[in-house]
């Protein structure tokens, strides 16, 4: 029987992003069976993953490094805990047995095969017996070719490895997927893969993460106050936020789909730092209590309330993988007393009271198109939220990111940009500044061309408030359709 693999355990295997799995499946290399991959084929266009490499060799080291120092570092939790681990190792080697078994079935099954070729030979028709010879000598070459062909133990060994340091979950109706490592749970490593799932207090009180499990074995792993009914418990319901995956994992639960699925919520934030990288922004850093924690969408904004202050909207800056980590790119304008007085109100421990979140510039999951990103100024922020989420998503085969800055303001962080680009294959950086003898609208002409196939691309720009229209039109003006360009001022 032929083995699969889902697609994102593929992109682990052989070391790409799923975004070039589906290029390679849409040009027909790849072959997919109820959206998985056959583990063959995928050896067969990425032989590099039968060469030799330390790279596994050296994960297997540090983990025997991490177990042998847990009394030095207790809170470590790279790998599983002792009772994953094992049980992930037990339904492993059931799934070996049962693989070995069939395989014992399918060879008894092809040298039956064999000898009743041979027992209706003599009994061919003389018309036949030519088309019938060939076809016998073809099986048994066949059979021959399969008992001497090369050894790819190794590239296996490598895939179930992967299986037991990581459990993947796949979430039902929406069929994303994402994977548990460490000691995680099921709501921690989605919410780190880039997912919107349905939580509350994430602390097993309110019930909120309620999932239904499908296929697969899940563990309890903390406590929780919420009682599930004996009827749901029959049905599989468990808390996401209480439970880890053992086994690769089917669930039902609730997602939020789009800005309108995000509830509105009032929390206190506690300011942790502030950072001044130049003197027309400030990076506030701040932190949700545990227990109330922010539901948001990568490209949304907040309201601010500081004490005593008026209230000033701005965007998150930051990824809603670590909800309970805010990042606010504060614009400051010179003569502005507002945004002075926020910028000055913003001391460590400070408490500030914010409300949402708002706003629709959010990343399109369903479309399997690459993305440009443009920013101007401080409309970096938001265009920091999204690119990081699409990281944790892995949903686009290629990003770029277009920095453009006007006479005053600076690339205040250039160094992220460039790792970014360094460190990923498919993510191109770019920073460019506007002049008086070459305007914004000049930057973005160049930025358009220096781009293949501006038509099958998405774009998502975050400019000044005055800049608006007239960076649509240069957008529009240059192959952007309209469905697939979002614009955002900045806040």
């Amino acid at each position: 029987m032929p083995r699969l693999i889902t697609l994102s355990r593929a992109a682990r295997l052989v070391g790409v992003k799923r975004g070039a799995l589906q290029t390679k499946i849409r040009q027909g290399e790849l072959r997919t069976f109820e959206g998985e991959l056959l583990l063959a084929d995928l050896l067969r266009v990425f032989p590099q993953t039968q060469v030799e490499d330390t790279t596994m060799l050296e994960r297997v080291g540090h983990i025997m490094e991490q177990a042998v120092n847990k009394i030095v570092r207790p809170d470590d939790d790279d790998a599983p805990d002792t009772d994953t681990l094992a049980a992930r190792i037990l339904a492993l080697g059931q799934e070996l047995a049962q693989a070995r078994q069939e395989a014992r079935r399918y060879r008894d099954l092809v040298t039956d095969m064999q000898q009743k070729l041979e027992e209706l030979e003599p009994a061919a028709k003389q018309t036949q017996e030519q088309n019938f010879s060939r076809l016998k000598d073809w099986f048994t070459l066949a059979l021959t070719s399969t008992e001497t062909a090369a050894d790819d133990s190794d590239f296996f060994a490598r895939e179930a490895f992967l299986r037991v340091m990581a459990a993947q979950v796949r979430i039902l109706p929406s069929g994303h997927e994402f994977f548990i490592e460490g000691s995680d749970s099921i709501l921690e490593a989605g919410l780190r893969g880039g997912l919107a799932l349905d939580y509350g207090c994430s602390n097993g009180n309110c019930g909120k993460c309620k999932a239904k499990v499908v296929s697969g074995q899940v563990k309890k792993i903390c406590p929780h106050d919420y009682v599930l009914s004996e009827t749901e418990k029959g049905l599989g319901y468990i808390l996401t936020c209480a439970n880890t995956a053992v086994t690769d994992v089917v669930l039902e639960a609730e997602e939020a789909l789009g800005s309108h699925d995000i509830p509105q919520q009032e929390i206190d934030i506690r300011v942790k730092k502030t950072e001044c990288p130049d003197e027309r922004v400030i990076i506030l850093h701040a932190r949700t209590p545990r227990t109330s924690r922010l539901r948001f969408l990568a490209g949304q904004y907040l309201t601010l309330e500081p004490e005593g202050l008026p209230a000033q909207e701005c965007a998150i800056a930051s990824c809603p993988c670590d909800d309970m980590n805010l990042q606010f790119h504060l614009p400051v304008t010179a003569g502005n007393s507002c945004s002075e007085q926020l910028a000055g109100a913003m001391k460590a421990n400070t408490v500030i009271r914010i409300t949402g979140p708002k706003g629709a510039f959010t990343l399109k999951e369903d479309s399997p198109r690459s993305i440009v990103f443009v920013a101007i100024n401080a409309g970096f922020g938001p265009i920091k939220s999204l690119i990081e989420h699409a990281m944790a998503l892995d949903i686009a085969e290629n990003l770029y990111l277009y920095w453009v800055t006007t006479p005053g303001n600076s690339h205040y962080l250039e160094n992220l940009c460039r790792s970014w680009d360094d460190a990923l294959d498919n993510f191109r950086y770019r920073s460019l500044e506007a002049t008086d003898s070459r305007p914004v609208a000049g930057v973005l002409t160049e930025i358009m061309t220096d781009l293949d196939a501006v038509e099958e691309l998405d774009v998502y720009a975050c400019v000044p408030g005055p800049l608006l229209e007239s960076v649509e039109t240069i957008l529009k003006d240059n192959g952007v359709a309209a469905s697939r360009l979002r614009l955002e001022p900045i806040r």
